[in-house]
């Protein structure tokens, strides 16, 4: 009887150590979580556009040569420098609202425009004037001046930068237009050479403000008296 219950205690014991290594080879072990890595799209390059256009001289109402166009304000920056007709360009810029400074250097100033928006490629045209106090005498006739008369092309818009008894400036009339003027003063006697538009002027100073000439146009075939004023008009 002893003998018959240890067989069945031994049985017992195969059995359950057989059936703990049926449990253990059935078990799934979980492998180690990957972190998946997401690469962003390449972004897409930022749309850049032109400001472009001319850099005035006022008074004669064309192309400034020599002026310098810088960015003040805004969302990028840039510099130019207007060619000989007065045009500049300033490149890659993002849309946004800029101020733009037109300058040159004295006897000229500066002057700042804006805002100016920028969505697409924009042209703008700026003014730059001569600038600061002139000494308004007859000895001294740097500045704007106006002529007028029985001339053909009239009215005619004269620019004239003095050093000394040397002039130098700009003429445009109705059909003329020139950069190289250049000329003398000495006494009361004044003469220009407007450039290639085979243009002189030749007169007399009256005073500070008034200047009685002729203008000698050579393909209107004649001698046309004019009288030139700054900042008003010639006594009668």
């Amino acid at each position: 009887m002893r003998a018959s219950a240890l067989i069945l205690l031994l049985g017992v014991a195969a059995a359950a150590g057989s059936c703990g290594g049926s449990a253990d080879s059935g078990r799934i072990t979980s492998l180690p979580t990957v972190p998946t890595i997401v690469i962003p799209p390449p972004l897409s390059p930022v749309a850049t556009y032109t400001l472009s256009g001319l850099a005035k001289e006022a008074w004669i109402d064309t192309g400034l040569p020599g002026a310098a166009v810088s960015i003040a304000s805004g969302p990028a920056f840039g510099t130019a420098v207007t060619d000989q007709a007065g045009r500049y360009v300033l490149s890659n810029l993002p849309a946004g609202s800029y101020t733009v400074r037109f300058s040159k250097p004295a006897p000229y100033g500066s002057v700042t425009y804006g805002p100016i928006t920028v969505t697409g490629d924009t042209t703008f045209n700026g003014s730059v004037s001569l600038t600061g106090t002139f000494p308004v005498t007859a000895a001294n006739l740097q500045g704007y001046w106006v002529a007028q008369g029985p001339y053909p092309n009239q009215p005619a818009w004269i620019l004239i930068l003095q050093n000394g008894t040397s002039l130098e400036g700009w003429y445009k009339d109705s059909a003329d237009y020139s950069t190289t003027m250049t000329g003398r003063y000495i006494g009361d006697a004044i003469a220009l050479d407007v450039g290639a538009s085979r243009i002189t002027i030749e007169g007399r100073v009256q005073d500070a403000r008034c200047i009685r000439a002729f203008i000698k146009n050579e393909a209107l075939g004649g001698n046309f008296p004019v009288m030139l004023s700054r900042g008003g008009s010639c006594p009668g």
